[in-house]
């Protein structure tokens, strides 16, 4: 079995060597824990290894994506292999040209949902990165982006490939919440915690399919070079 290292050495020692292949993993994180700094992360890591990666952004323009990765890992990153889908740009090119709000809501709702499903049916990608699940969940009805999980989880296995999806704590009813857990074969939560005066960032590994989770929950930094989370930062 394949397994696809984060580039995060703490976290791939606790996940004996990275996420196995084929499967959906899910980031749940709260405001302001750096979720989408960890798909950076493990995009750069696939990009090193020379494998090949799409990255789905909804929230951010392509180029402010790119710059990310350079900033935290260096220019000669980017290549070949290297695609993105964006999602964020007609958006905001269409609502600076419409005037209408009623027309310029009407017109982004294009078929992204569709677009993600026919991409990865047809091509091959070792490392899929869709950052972020809440923007489909806000703008999409349930049923929609439950079909697409369930497509995502078949995707990944048949393909051998690995998915993350990025979410937002707390945003949605509890059972929506749940069943995207459901659909996702691990579950990795992030969360800020205000501490004598010192805000805390923390990693927890609920679920990974077919592993033993750690019991301990993981602090983590967010620094210049990316996340540093050392296997001595434990809150027990």
């Amino acid at each position: 079995m394949k397994l696809f290292s984060t580039g995060i050495l703490s976290l791939d020692t606790q996940l004996r060597g990275g996420f196995p292949s084929g499967k959906v993993i899910l980031f749940l994180e709260e405001p302001g824990t750096g979720g989408e700094i960890f798909t950076f992360h493990i995009t750069a890591e696939g990009l090193r290894k020379g494998e090949r990666v799409l990255y789905i952004t909804t929230d951010y323009p392509a180029k402010e994506v790119i710059d990310s990765l350079q900033l935290y890992f260096g220019s000669d990153l980017v290549n070949e292999n290297f695609e993105i889908l964006d999602f964020f740009t007609p958006r905001m090119t269409t609502f600076i040209e419409e005037k209408d709000i009623r027309s310029f809501i009407k017109s982004t709702k294009q078929d992204y949902i569709g677009e993600i499903k026919s991409r990865l049916k047809k091509e091959n990608y070792d490392r899929v990165i869709i950052n972020n699940l809440t923007y489909f969940l806000i703008t999409y009805p349930f049923e929609e982006v439950n079909s697409m999980l369930e497509e995502l989880t078949m995707i990944a296995k048949v393909k051998e490939s690995l998915i993350i999806l990025l979410l937002t704590k707390d945003m949605f009813d509890r059972k929506i919440e749940t069943a995207i857990k459901h659909y996702s074969d691990g579950v990795i939560e992030l969360t800020l915690r205000e501490i004598e005066n010192e805000m805390q960032r923390r990693l927890k590994i609920v679920k990974l399919e077919k592993y033993m989770v750690p019991k301990n929950i993981f602090r983590y930094e967010l620094t210049e070079k990316g996340i540093s989370m050392e296997s001595l930062m434990r809150v027990m």
